[in-house]
């Protein structure tokens, strides 16, 4: 996006396959602060001069140590949040099938450890949660980055919980590229998504014997519940999995399909296959949780149901189902919103906004514990 509109992009990347190769105590280690990914940056900086360094993941291999160092260059620095791992050591707020807070607010996630939070392993687990305590003590999120770009509104609001700056957090929404709307002549219901426990694919299987008999459910994705989403597919010939797609190919049954179903039970920062939908003219049923609030207009491009109800959910799509007049206007409503609020320009324009506010807005480099575990 930013090429297409004549802006120099330097890219830094590393794969996190590295890690395979490696003893999990020194990724462990380097998680916390990576010294050697420190001064590589700092070099990379020295050779080409960059107005500003935007990251967009640095867990686990670059650390947060690469804040500190464009600090240390005079860079300003932007990261994207689109989880809650600066809050959360699983990223997710979610554990044992429910919603779960319980580390927000902590600079110290002891239950995080307790409760093997990341992959079940109290060792990964310890390495995330000293990862975050290490760069609260050394002021790293107070002082080195200068902007936090949210991807939801939600998401802002449990940083500024968890004891992040306020005024450094702006919210920027992804978005997808235009591909044309689409005419929902299928008359299927779409799940795209990792087929996982917080996902809420039980609860979709469960509602579906309970919809009406002419409404067909088109299942793409892959992951752990894959066999339990075969195993219903096998019982229900109106279920079809049709496994992992190209975004183009999910565009494309996303324009062809009667509604999009959104039926997660945690609180997913942001819905990305909603903006996919949308730009389809694709209207969606949603698990009514606090982010997917600010995505979905009850009754306009959507319609809700209580998280984990198949029942609620079969309602759902019963009522979108019983009306075409009711279905054809949302397909409208849910087209308007994607060109109002999710396409590739206004990102692009918020985007650079942004840039604008750390170029213009540097904070100066405290005399505080970062300047002195520095020296």
């Amino acid at each position: 996006m930013l090429r297409a509109r004549g802006e120099e992009v330097l890219d830094y990347v590393l794969d996190n396959a590295e890690i395979k190769t490696e003893n999990l105590i020194t990724v462990g280690m380097r998680s916390i602060w990576n010294a050697k990914e420190a001064d590589r940056l700092k070099d990379l900086i020295r050779s080409t001069r960059p107005d500003l360094v935007k990251v967009d993941n640095f867990f686990p291999l670059l650390s947060p140590s690469v804040f500190a160092a464009a600090k240390a260059m005079g860079v300003p620095t932007a990261l994207s949040v689109r989880n809650y791992r600066l809050i959360c050591p699983s990223a997710n707020l979610f554990r044992e099938g429910h919603v779960c807070t319980t580390c927000i607010g902590s600079k110290v996630a002891f239950a995080a450890i307790q409760h093997r939070c990341y992959r079940q392993s109290y060792l990964q687990s310890a390495a995330v949660v000293a990862s975050n305590a290490y760069a609260h003590l050394r002021g790293t999120w107070t002082h080195s980055v200068d902007r936090y770009i949210a991807v939801s509104s939600f998401v802002k609001q449990q940083l500024i919980e968890g004891g992040f700056p306020e005024e450094r957090i702006l919210v920027k929404p992804n978005f997808i590229s235009d591909s044309g709307i689409g005419d929902g002549s299928g008359g299927y219901g779409l799940y795209v998504g990792r087929l996982t426990e917080e996902k809420g694919v039980r609860s979709l299987l469960e509602a579906w014997p309970d919809v009406p008999q002419s409404v067909s459910l088109k299942i793409i994705g892959d992951g752990p519940l894959e066999s339990i989403v075969r195993q219903a597919s096998d019982a229900d010939p109106r279920i079809e999995y049709l496994g992992r797609k190209s975004l183009s190919e999910v565009c494309e049954y996303l324009g062809r399909a009667a509604f999009l179903v959104f039926p997660s039970e945690w609180y997913e920062p942001f819905g990305r296959t909603i903006v996919e939908a949308y730009s389809k003219g694709t209207p969606v049923i949603a698990a009514m949780t606090p982010p997917m609030k600010a995505m979905i207009e009850d009754g306009v491009t959507g319609l809700f149901y209580k998280p984990g109800d198949s029942k609620d959910l079969a309602s759902a799509v019963s009522i979108l189902m019983t009306s075409s007049e009711r279905l054809n206007l949302m397909r409208i409503q849910a087209r308007a919103k994607y060109l109002a609020v999710y396409t590739e320009d206004q990102n692009y324009r918020q985007l650079m906004d942004i840039f604008h506010q750390c170029l213009t807005n540097i904070s100066p480099q405290p005399i505080g514990m970062e300047s002195r575990l520095q020296q």
